[in-house]
């Protein structure tokens, strides 16, 4: 971890006056992120950077170190100055429960370190899914699904867009069943009108982005809920590239209820003013049916290279972080 040698960025909170004024007591020569930071082992890397454990000195917290280059940080104005993007969108999403939130970062000149709640007993839902390669029972897809769609509902009052809702970036945790949602570097401020970039998942993405290089932001969301729920209840996502993402046939396993069919071919309507909202979602049939988080957990979760040798998973986890 030599390469996190870092000073402090421009800030307005209280921690980074509480480091500035740490540091003129003591020599200019103190790292202040190693200062305040134990940094382990390597948990994730991939297009976005990579994700470091540490541990916060003063008190033991666990924490996740975000590492990400120069040449992928997005930068806004803001009332503060220019901002890295993904931590105007962390700020704005501080008080959303059950989203992974911002404790701390620093900025250097090749580099952004965000540093990261780590909470503990979690895995990933990519892992949780692997493990049960047929899929999850539809009584706990139907409470991870109700408790994703209520998270984006809260983040999307905060003005952000995630852009990049697939099972790598939900925490389950495997003790009580619930669900956290991380990462926010392909995100962007909410609004209501056409975007014409993409920095999410590949074959997460919606065939009006493929077809015209544009799209609105809740369909798109909505979108990546049916390719989610297909995974959570198939074990696989339905599309590995553009051909198939515009021909939009997922082919479904005979265990499915109908009730879960219709939804997932709902949220994947080619056309995206036919697609649902989100408080339709909920209103479905299939999520008002009974849910349950007992069918969870008690399972030590290992990551495989794929679910097949040749799954589209395999594609999803290689295209991850990339535009189309």
């Amino acid at each position: 971890m030599s390469t996190l040698v870092l000073t402090p960025s421009q800030p307005p909170t209280t921690i980074h006056h509480q480091r500035q004024q740490t540091n003129k007591s003591n020599s200019s020569t103190v790292d202040p992120l190693r200062a305040r930071y134990l940094i382990a082992h390597k948990l994730a890397s991939g297009g976005f950077g990579e994700v470091y454990a540490g541990i916060r000195k003063k008190d033991g917290m666990p924490v996740a170190l975000k590492v990400v280059p120069k040449k992928r940080m997005r930068e806004v104005n803001t009332p503060d100055g220019r901002l890295p993007l993904e931590v105007v969108l962390l700020r704005r999403v501080a008080k959303v429960k059950n989203v992974i939130h911002m404790l701390d970062y620093f900025v250097h000149n090749d580099q952004l370190v965000i540093v990261l709640e780590r909470p503990e007993h979690c895995c990933d839902l990519y892992d949780f899914i692997t493990a049960r390669p047929n899929g999850i029972d539809e009584r706990l897809a139907r409470d991870f699904l109700k408790q994703i769609i209520q998270i984006l509902k809260d983040v999307h009052q905060c003005g952000v867009l995630h852009r990049d809702i697939k099972d790598e970036n939900f925490l389950v945790d495997t003790r009580t069943g619930q669900i956290y949602l991380i990462d926010f570097g392909s995100g962007a401020i909410f609004h209501e009108g056409i975007y014409t970039d993409f920095e999410g998942t590949a074959c997460y993405a919606p065939p009006e982005w493929v077809t015209c290089r544009r799209y609105f932001g809740l369909p798109q969301t909505v979108w990546s809920l049916g390719i989610l729920l297909y995974d959570l209840v198939c074990g696989d996502i339905p599309f590995v590239d553009e051909l198939s993402i515009v021909k939009c046939q997922p082919q479904f396993p005979a265990h499915l209820s109908s009730d879960c069919i219709q939804l997932i071919e709902q949220c994947l309507s080619i056309r995206s003013s036919e697609r649902p909202t989100l408080d339709e979602c909920l209103q479905s049939e299939w999520l008002k049916s009974p849910s349950s988080r007992d069918l969870c957990l008690a399972h030590v979760p290992r990551r495989r290279p794929g679910r097949n040798s040749s799954s589209s998973k395999s594609a999803s986890s290689s295209s991850r972080g990339n535009s189309l």
